[in-house]
């Protein structure tokens, strides 16, 4: 059968297709020997050689039950797949003799399965035979496909543990499995149930050049395996990626079987419906698969599976109809019956040129805006890439993949350019070593960019889904080869999409003239030569850097501009693109110029019809949003070729301050003075002077000179008044800004640290009796108990908790940290609070809060409610909290809230506040509470027979890493701050540890890049020039011995037990397996393991605690840079470490530190601060409950073994 049969066939008809063989087989309850013995009884292909007689009559049934095809017992028959059994331990005693002499155990296990898949095709070709015989043959088509499963290698990239193939080792393994079915005679070919968008890629490559081999071509189907949200679930491949890069890659239909019932499947036909030009496939099973009595049952009828394929014909246009796991000849019977008659229905569908990767689609669209392609992860355009690529070894992948985060989750961009070319790494390994990096956990697509031919190949090969080329050209690669020719022979299999510059053999066109013309050349040669479509190619206008004319009347930017309705011309499926970073190259110290140029070009760009751009999105804005004066200018520049005018922005630009910069949002002179001091409050501003103020015979010294001007007004106004109609009011509204994201936390503490100024100077006043009101008068919402509990002594997250509270109204009774349990009970009762609240950051401390609860249960206090934060806790630890040692989920109180900020804190109290919500609060609240409860006992049931019934994943040592040269004592590393500035992982402390969140909100909140990097720096001064924060830390290695849970360090010089280190046992990522960390060291001879201990320094906690009475904003930074120091400070030791483990060897490590899952134990602190000496080294101490002060503090162990991770 050809393509082009095959597509008349689907013109005119449905084509049914078999049910399952697989659970046919396994039903007939075969004992060992049918399939060569017990360690074979999952390979029912091999029932091919045991039984034909048997697989012609399944054939046999389903071709008589009314299927226009069956598929050959061949899914699992790949080399790969049988390399997975020892074939020569097979029994052969119930086999059948082979033809010619066959002796399955001697032969190889790629002629295993030639032959396999050869006889397999064969059998159906017979049962095709016999029923073309029989009396009741109706003569309708009939056909043999054959099956093509996947072949449990994967190639698209994982943390996952799977096994992992290359590219040429999949393609050969179904160019093998194709050429034993091509020559049993099947007509068809289909590859079923696959779950890897590369893998699957690359087989139907395999399988093409088996057919070329063989000189046929035959149609192929395609079909994965998705859930019910219409993803590949391994690489949550979404359905309409797979569409995108499939769908022209020489496949003739396209569709989804197995793993779910008709019923899931609505979402992905829909999508498939509207997305997919190629003829659509449908091959369910019969329902979800249930266990009964031990057996896997499928329990959807008949007649239910036709009703549903009856309905996906009729209203998606469906063309292919079967049926997989639990479906028998009387399913397809009754499906037949429901498709007789029924032709294919026509379909809408998109038609718009989309991309893809890893994850998503992308749409190449640029009718509503411009197609924007991120520069940034680019070698030779980005210092942080340059040093992460060229300057790290192995590659820093956790800096390039900030660099792409940045441009696809954060500035919205859905296409990356990635460029490796270098005079320094090997460009052709490194750029397909950060292709398969990036594309592990990547929501966009990527355009591969490179002047080496070979490089594209690669990374192509390595790339799943359909990325954008960069570039094509009519240039010389090599003589007699333009680079038209050299990429697309090697590429376009994969069907790109290529970005095409107007090069010629003189170099990058200049005029209008020359563009168009080499634009024709590349379009007529690229689809009259080699097939590509019109709609597969971007042309590059090219952008030269302003001024930088070689003739007075030649004006770049205009030739370029000009040049792009042309081109389009040419074909109305053309669209057009531009590099726009050139033409502002040298300006990159003055930004404001670069982007007034790049703003501008672009909107005139735009207005020609550019479709794209390789644009970094900080560089340009809305045209509207400029100065109009400074917009007309940059109008001259480009239009009119106007130097004068580029001298002119030039000054404009120097003029300029860098970044944002914080005003006064008011003159606070023109307001009234009540309105002035809230403003100063909600703006933060603070005027730090020494003073004293009097107002009648009271005095009070001040720090900030805002206190003035507070003392003037309650000379007029009374000091409650202020408060609770001016300042209170004040407070809400910025937390309202936080809750918003509007306000940044660091903002928030600055004006809380003002207020506290303010309030400090009124309740002074109060207290003295001179204005007759007591601070018992203030408004207050209620009374809040909030601490640290005990053995933990992480304080921010509860002081966050602190401030946003006080903010709204609430008085705070702050413990402090390492409460001890009844303090909480003590406080309550004393100050009369309306909550207690708690944090903790360990899961052991964090098993106070039972306790706390359980006690105020005890003292018939357990009507307080109960607010838990921290990392540890969430709905299922507060549940526990509620139930408070209780054993009955009736007993969970209904007041006990999982906070997961301290804004969550403050919602809870408002809604406790107000008479007309508690209720429905707190019936809700135990609703969760109680379905927390139920899931996590469920889930611990899960976990438990998941531990008895899961196998200990098999480590191996291929190596030894024993053969140290010598085991050194215990080294110190010591830096200044300033030293470690490169170090520092700015990206996560502004985000993270200095909480302004997300990049995409700093707008609003009034920050900029620029501003956090000046404040980072003028910390790093401040730090140094205190002493607060010194980098540094211990590190070692040692001998070890590994065993079942445990490591036992051993005494470089004695050999005997240092100390031993406890591991837990942990899933496996899939559910495959149990692993713990110990194993992962050698249990038979010495290994090595690294131990360090990292900190900011011994000082800094005493630093802290200075801000935090009059500073709070300088707290949170202090606190927030310290604990970032600590962990990228470890990480530089744990480089350390690699460097004297390898040396000049390629190797990685994987660190594991006490608190955490692998190594849940927080008690392996205490061995790993002892052998370090890091109290006598570092000055670190350890509490009562293993934590290190000061809390800028972290401790790890190192394992060198390749196959460590956390999965």
């Amino acid at each position: 059968m050809t393509p082009t049969e095959f597509n008349d066939f689907l013109s005119k008809q449905i084509m049914i297709i078999d049910g399952a063989l697989g659970t046919m087989i396994q039903s007939f309850a075969y004992g060992a020997e049918v399939y060569g013995g017990e360690e074979f009884q999952m390979l029912s292909d091999i029932v091919v050689f045991s039984r034909p007689e048997v697989m012609i009559d399944l054939h046999l049934q389903y071709f008589r039950a009314g299927s226009h095809a069956v598929e050959t017992n061949t899914f699992g028959a790949s080399p790969l797949r049988l390399a997975e059994f020892n074939l020569e331990n097979l029994d052969l005693s119930e086999f059948p003799d082979q033809a010619e002499g066959l002796n399955l155990k001697q032969i190889s296990v790629e002629d295993f399965a030639y032959h396999l898949n050869k006889q397999a095709a064969e059998l159906a070709r017979k049962a095709l035979e016999i029923h073309q015989s029989d009396a009741d043959y109706n003569h309708r088509p009939l056909f043999v496909i054959g099956s093509l499963g996947p072949s449990n290698w994967v190639l698209s990239n994982t943390h996952a543990d799977l096994k992992k193939g290359t590219y040429d080792q999949i393609e050969k393994n179904f160019y093998l499995q194709t050429l034993g079915l091509v020559d049993g005679g099947v007509d068809l070919l289909i590859f079923d149930t696959q779950q890897d968008i590369l893998e699957l890629k690359v087989a139907i490559f395999g399988a093409k050049r088996a057919m070329r081999e063989r000189g046929v071509d035959l149609p192929i189907i395609a079909q994965v395996t998705v859930d019910k949200f219409a993803r590949m679930q391994i690489f949550n491949t979404d359905m309409q990626a797979v569409i995108v890069t499939l769908q022209d890659i020489g496949i003739h239909a396209l569709g989804i079987n197995c793993s779910l019932g008709p019923e899931q499947m609505t979402a992905t036909i829909e999508k498939m419906s509207h997305y997919s030009k190629l003829p659509i496939s449908v091959v369910p099973n019969a329902g979800l698969p249930e266990s009964e009595n031990g057996q896997t049952v499928f329990r959807l009828t008949p007649e239910d599976l036709a009703h549903h394929l009856r309905h996906f014909v009729a209203d998606y246009g469906v063309n292919i109809v079967g049926g997989c796991c639990g479906t028998t000849p009387e399913h397809i019977r009754q499906v037949s019956e429901a498709i007789k008659g029924k032709t294919p229905v026509p379909r809408k569908i998109d038609t718009r040129v989309y991309v893809s990767g890893p994850q998503q689609a992308v749409l190449l669209d640029s009718e509503a805006s411009l197609i924007r392609i991120g520069e940034r992860l680019n070698v030779r355009g980005s210092k942080k890439v340059r040093i992460a690529v060229e300057e790290s070894d192995p590659i820093d992948h956790e800096a390039l993949e900030e660099v792409a985060n940045e441009q696809v989750r954060d500035l919205g961009l859905e296409i990356i350019d990635v460029c490796m070319d270098s005079n320094v790494v090997d460009t052709v390994s490194t750029l397909v070593d950060v292709v398969k990096h990036q594309t592990v956990d990547f929501p966009g697509a990527m355009s591969m960019d490179s002047f080496d031919v070979e490089a594209l190949k690669q990374a192509v090969r390595n790339y799943p889904g359909r990325p954008v080329i960069n570039s094509i050209s009519m240039e010389e690669y090599a003589p007699g080869l333009d680079k038209v020719d050299a990429v697309l022979s090697v590429t376009k299999q994969h069907a790109p999409v290529y970005i095409a510059l107007t090069t010629g053999p003189q170099g990058p066109a200049v005029t209008t003239a020359q563009k168009i013309d080499l634009s024709r050349q590349i379009m007529e040669k690229a689809v009259n030569q080699h097939g590509i479509k019109p709609a597969q190619l971007i042309f590059d206008i090219n952008a030269f850097p302003i001024g930088a004319e070689p003739e007075p009347d030649l004006n770049f930017a205009v030739e370029s501009l000009n040049a792009i309705p042309e081109i389009k011309k040419l074909h109305p499926d053309l669209k057009t693109i531009i590099g726009v970073g050139n033409l502002t190259n040298g300006l990159g110290k003055k930004p404001y110029m670069r982007k007034v140029l790049t703003s501008v070009f672009l909107d005139e760009a735009r207005k020609k019809g550019l479709d794209a751009a390789i644009v970094n999105p900080n560089h340009y804005v809305p045209v509207d949003v400029l100065p109009a004066e400074d917009y007309e200018l940059g109008r001259r520049i480009i239009l009119e070729h106007d130097m004068d005018g580029f001298s002119q922005l030039e000054e404009i630009a120097l003029q300029k301050k860098q970044g944002a910069t914080r005003v006064k949002k008011v003159s606070y002179e023109s307001l009234e003075l009540p309105a002035a001091v809230c403003a100063k409050v909600k703006d933060g501003f603070k005027e730090r002077s020494q003073g004293q103020v009097s107002v009648g015979e009271f005095k009070y010294d001040y720090s900030d000179k805002i206190v003035v001007d507070v003392a003037e007004i309650i000379k007029e106004m009374e000091p409650l008044a202020m408060i609770n109609d001016h300042l209170m009011p004040a407070m809400e509204e910025l937390g309202s800004g936080f809750a918003e994201g509007m306000v940044s936390l660091p903002h928030l503490l600055k004006s809380a640290d003002v207020m506290k100024q303010v309030m400090g100077f009124l309740e002074a006043f109060m207290k003295g009796g001179l204005s007759g009101e007591g601070d018992l008068q203030i408004r207050s919402k209620g009374t809040i108990v909030l601490g640290t509990v005990y053995q933990d002594v992480h304080s921010i997250g509860k002081d966050l908790s602190k401030t946003l509270m006080e903010n709204y109204g609430y008085k705070v009774i702050d413990l402090g940290v390492q409460v001890p349990i009844a303090r909480f009970i003590e406080a309550a009762a004393e100050h009369q609070a309306m909550a207690i609240g708690m944090s903790a950051l360990l899961v052991q401390t964090s098993n106070h809060m039972i306790t706390v609860s359980a006690l105020l249960k005890e003292r018939q206090m357990d009507g307080i409610p109960i607010l838990i934060g921290g990392a540890p806790v969430n709905n299922r630890h507060a549940a526990y909290v509620a139930l408070a040692d209780a054993d009955s989920v009736a007993e969970i109180r209904d007041n006990v809230f999982y906070c997961r900020s301290g804004m969550d804190g403050v919602n809870y109290l408002n809604q406790l506040t107000e008479p007309s919500q508690k209720e429905r609060l707190l019936a809700d609240n135990k609703k969760i509470l109680e379905e927390a409860y139920q899931s996590g006992q469920t889930l611990k049931k899960q976990k438990v027979e998941l531990f008895k019934t899961l196998p200990k994943r098999v480590v191996r040592f291929e190596s030894s890493l024993s053969q140290i040269d010598s085991f050194d004592s215990v080294r110190k590393q010591v830096y200044k701050l300033s030293d470690f500035r490169d170090h520092i992982n700015s990206k996560l402390l502004f985000t993270l540890n200095w909480k302004y969140g997300g990049k995409r909100s700093w707008e609003k909140k009034g920050v900029s890049p620029e501003m956090l990097a000046d404040k980072l720096d003028e910390w790093i001064q401040r730090a140094d020039e205190n002493d607060w924060i010194k980098p540094q830390g211990v590190f070692a290695l040692f001998p070890c011995r590994g065993g079942d849970s445990s490591v036992t360090v051993l005494d470089p010089k004695s050999g005997q037990p240092l100390a031993t280190l406890t591991f837990n046992d942990v899933i496996g990522q899939g559910k495959k397996d149990i692993f713990n960390v110990a194993r992962y060291f050698n249990p038979e001879q010495d290994d090595v393991i690294g131990l360090q201990l990292t900190t900011a320094g011994p000082d800094v906690d005493k630093a802290i605690q200075g801000f935090q009475g009059q500073d709070r904003e300088s707290s949170l930074l202090l606190q927030g840079l310290s604990n970032r120091v600590a962990e990228d400070m470890a990480a530089h030791v744990n480089q350390i470490l690699n460097e004297m483990v390898f040396k000049d060897i390629p190797g990685s490590s994987t660190r594991y530190s006490p608190g955490y899952p692998a190594m849940s134990g927080i008690e392996n602190n205490r061995p790993l601060f002892e052998i370090l000496n890091a109290e006598k080294l570092l000055g670190i101490q350890l509490t009562d409950g293993f934590e290190f002060y000061p809390t800028g503090t972290t401790a790890a162990i190192v394992c060198f073994h390749p196959d460590a991770d956390y999965h």
